[in-house]
């Protein structure tokens, strides 16, 4: 397959964005079903109250159990119906499918890549209907052609899909199905909690072959959560720990105190798209479809509502870059990918984590992706070698 990355490369030490606390909205696309995710290269620090909560968080118990695979994506993968149970703030089971699909030479295994998708993340990463659409992909599928590269290349692939595939758990918002005291971050246990049973049950806790993940949006979020939060980042976590973790497009829920702000939250001057100004405000829509289904109750749409004179007082907390963790440093190393055509409050939000990262990271800016990176060639051409190169 050929790859035309077409990037400009980003440094790791970039300058900080200018911010301002205009109450002034730039023009923003809204496009995105899924959780928009922004980036920019900055690093605020707000001053919010923080509750009394553990700097780490503790993953739960999952069983699996083999299931059938649907039709779609790449052929050949054993599925299983992961059953999650023990998460903090979750009480109850939830239901998750995972499906593996082993490298062609088994014997030149090269490592182990996990993908999750955006938004509440209901859909696989070969076929979700958002990385659909561009004709230089096969089938106009670049998801799948992500995925069965990285394979290609002798890589065990593991996706997650954020349903029930028998229907007998209500779960309308995928993983952000709450309530949850801490939201989204409390929330991401489910993934971290699958991720660490799929290397623990089915890869028996292999050490010797690299782990990495990817994510886009939403998705980005739960491996920022997994390597920060959940301690998936540095060899004292539960394992696994990932060699090289790649988000793309975000993570959206980097600093949800000031996505919830309305017209008093930051604005900033982004390098990628270059020069753009854009806001952190997730707006109502977002609010009410990506972040308040992870709260007992509306509480983002009340603070944008409020804007930002009402915040709920853990938003800060419960972010990627939260207040118990400002400066986060990983043996995990980080590569951020952008795409010069997403507007969205994901690029700002994003690149303050990206910014506050003390260890080793890299980023890229992708010239015409939009917020659904993967669905362009050159965005999915540029994850492929992104992790054929780095995962090792």
């Amino acid at each position: 397959m050929s790859l035309l990355p077409s990037v400009s490369r980003l440094s790791t030490k970039l300058p900080l964005i200018s911010r301002t606390h205009r109450i002034v909205q730039p023009d923003r696309k809204l496009s995105c079903v899924r959780f928009i995710a922004v980036l920019f290269f900055a690093s605020t620090a707000l001053a919010f109250p923080s509750g009394a909560h553990p700097a780490r968080n503790k993953i739960g118990t999952a069983t699996l159990t083999v299931h059938t695979c649907d039709a779609t994506g790449l052929a050949g993968g054993t599925c299983y119906r992961a059953v999650v149970s023990n998460c903090a703030e979750a009480p109850g089971q939830f239901v998750a499918v995972v499906k593996i699909n082993q490298p062609p030479n088994i014997s030149q295994l090269q490592g182990t890549v996990f993908f999750t998708t955006g938004g509440t993340g209901v859909a696989l990463y070969d076929y979700d209907q958002d990385f659909l659409g561009d004709s230089r992909c096969s089938g106009s599928n670049c998801g799948l052609m992500t995925v069965q590269s990285i394979n290609s290349a002798n890589y065990r692939t593991v996706q997650i899909q954020f349903t029930d595939p028998e229907g007998l758990i209500s779960e309308p918002d995928g993983w952000l199905t709450g309530p949850a005291t801490d939201g989204p971050r409390a929330l991401a246990c489910r993934y971290a909690t699958v991720v660490h049973a799929v290397w623990t049950l089915l890869l028996k806790k292999d050490t010797t072959h690299p782990v990495c993940a990817t994510g886009n949006s939403g998705g980005g979020a739960l491996v920022g959560y997994a390597i920060t939060q959940y301690g998936m980042g540095n060899a004292n976590g539960p394992g696994p720990e990932f060699t090289m973790a790649e988000p793309t497009s975000g993570p959206p829920y980097a600093r949800i105190d000031q996505g919830c702000a309305g017209s008093a939250a930051p604005i900033a001057t982004v390098s990628c798209p270059a020069g753009d100004q854009i806001s952190d405000d997730y707006g109502l829509t977002i609010a009410a479809d990506f972040v308040d289904p992870a709260y007992p109750s509306d509480v983002c749409t009340v603070d944008i509502n409020s804007n930002g004179t009402n915040p709920y007082k853990d938003f800060h907390h419960d972010s990627v870059l939260s207040d118990d963790d400002p400066t986060p440093s990983y043996q995990t190393y980080v590569r951020s990918l952008f795409g010069s055509d997403d507007l969205t409050e994901a690029v700002p939000l994003g690149l303050e984590w990206f910014n506050a990262i003390k260890s080793n990271k890299s980023g890229a800016c992708i010239v015409g992706a939009p917020h659904e990176l993967p669905e362009n060639f050159n965005g999915a051409s540029q994850i492929v070698t992104d992790v054929t190169s780095l995962c090792k």
